[in-house]
């Protein structure tokens, strides 16, 4: 017997003091109940090129039976492609998922041209007691799953225990909703992460959470506007969510990183609104606001986080005099602001809002004649152009530029770095290569200079009492001409720069 389909799910951290709720709530509906221990074997080369590829698969005792899996990405956060076969015993078999387009894929991956003969094993298994329930709620049908066990990979080992949501009949909507609530009630953290891929972190001898940073998206030639708008948002949501869950529960060494990371993806999200203006359906106002709060209370903890790391200790070696800087924590720590209940109800708004747009259409996937858009690529050159040339004005002006149109500036350089990576399947890639460096380049200077901005405040303001300060003043001043000097010839080779769409 085999079964193909899509799941729709989502899955949620479940906090150890909401343990014994949230299993009386699973246990509540008895008509539906279902308690089964689940004992999971994932396979991969040793090179990982599953994992790599996005995909998992995986043996699995269901009580009595055994069940060969194979999982890869879907359309959407939401989504993941899935095909079963029920196996005799505890035996894989390469070809059982052959003729859906994962299971060519893994063939693909295993055995392509020189590679004949890689050898699979068991990467990690899994051993889990799971407790489910369905629930009928607004003309939907959704399995509600508590899982705990644990992850296994040698001798390490990591404790499982989450809240999955899988839509079983029904609208998407229906199911957020529902998930939305409990999130409510018992304090759930929203986690992207499969097992699958805490596992092969696992077994590659990693207990926490990675740093998530940018990528580029992927997306065929002939996607449409929308198609493309769909992988970059994937992408955006992915940085973003990934490294909140890493604050909360990942390596505290890790949190500065994470910090960041987080912002430069919320940066990207919204540079990805300006970037597709026009082509697509626009995100509501309230989410688009919501998301620049929480980047600002993300940003409140970087600017300290950058003052101990930089400017401080540049001071010290300069032999500024030792001050007391204030401390005192206003409001709440970067973890804190992540578990609150407004940041992880705006991460389900986005994913609902994402789920409502295009599907991204999955790589390699060729898209039909009458979805196909030549005219991406024209308006992709025009836009960029467009705000290439501002470069120009702004490098003839720059001795003028103040501290407000310098900040401005280096949002715009962000935009269209963020703006080129976002296009780059479509742009060409050795001048698409020259062009990010002088993008980085001078968006680095940049960076430098707004460091120093916001230490100026900082110092400033505790001049107002402290006469020692003056000091740090002065070499910020010299140290911000000194960094304006070096940016001019920066941006000056930004603008001579051909953009990739030539």
């Amino acid at each position: 017997m085999t079964s193909t389909h899509t799941e729709i799910e989502l899955k949620f951290l479940v906090p150890s003091e909401a343990r014994s709720a949230v299993l009386a709530e699973v246990t509540r509906g008895s008509a539906t109940l279902e308690r089964i221990s689940l004992a999971a074997k994932y396979l991969d080369t040793a090179d990982r090129r599953l994992a790599r590829a996005g995909m998992a698969w995986r043996l699995r005792r269901e009580g009595r039976r055994w069940v060969q899996t194979l999982k890869a990405a879907g359309a959407n956060p939401l989504e993941r492609f899935e095909h079963e076969v029920i196996r005799p015993g505890a035996t894989h078999d390469l070809t059982a998922h052959a003729g859906t387009l994962a299971g060519d894929r893994l063939l693909e991956i295993v055995t392509r041209a020189g590679a004949e003969g890689v050898e699979l094993g068991v990467r990690f298994a899994t051993e889990i007691r799971r407790t489910a329930r369905r629930v009928r709620t607004h003309g939907a049908v959704i399995e509600v799953a508590f899982d705990e066990g644990r992850l296994l990979a040698g001798q390490a080992s990591l404790r499982v225990r989450e809240l999955e949501f899988e839509l079983v009949s029904g609208s998407p909507a229906a199911m957020l909703a529902l998930a939305e609530r409990w999130r409510q009630r018992f304090g759930l953290l929203y986690d992207p992460r499969s097992k699958a891929e805490r596992g092969d972190l696992l077994a590659e001898g990693v207990a926490h959470p990675t740093v998530r940073r940018a990528q580029w998206p992927d997306f065929v030639k002939s996607a449409t506007a929308s198609q493309a708008f769909a992988a970059v948002v994937d992408e955006c949501l992915a940085q973003l969510c990934l490294n909140a869950i890493g604050l909360c529960v990942g390596d505290p060494s890790l949190r500065v990183e994470h910090v960041h990371q987080m912002r430069v993806g919320i940066r990207r999200l919204r540079s990805a609104l300006k970037c597709f203006e026009g082509w697509t359906a626009p995100a509501p106002p309230h989410l688009v606001e919501d998301l620049r709060a929480l980047f600002a209370g993300l940003g409140a903890c970087r600017d300290i986080d950058v003052l101990d790391s930089g400017v401080l200790a540049d001071l010290a070696r300069a032999g500024a005099p030792a001050l007391t800087l204030g401390r005192a924590e206003n409001g709440p720590s970067p973890a804190e602001l992540i578990m609150s209940d407004s940041t992880q109800r705006l991460f389900l708004a986005w994913i609902a809002w994402r789920a409502s747009v295009a599907p991204a259409r999955a790589p390699g996937q060729v898209a039909p004649d009458h979805e196909a858009t030549p005219r991406l690529s024209h308006l992709i050159a025009r836009r960029l152009g467009r705000w290439h040339a501002q470069f120009a004005a702004d490098w003839a002006d720059f001795e003028q530029l103040d501290d407000e149109r310098l900040h401005d500036l280096r949002k715009r350089i962000k935009r269209q770095r963020y703006g080129v990576e976002f296009f780059a399947p479509l742009l060409r890639r050795k001048p698409l290569e020259r062009y990010l460096g002088a993008l980085t380049a001078i968006q680095d200077r940049m960076g430098e200079l707004n460091d120093l901005f916001a230490a100026r405040s900082m110092f400033r303001a505790l001049a107002v009492t402290d006469s020692k300060a003056l000091f740090a003043l002065g070499w910020i001043a010299a140290r911000i001409d000194e960094l304006r000097a070096r940016a001019k010839p920066q941006l000056q080779a930004l603008v001579k720069s051909k953009l990739p769409t030539r």
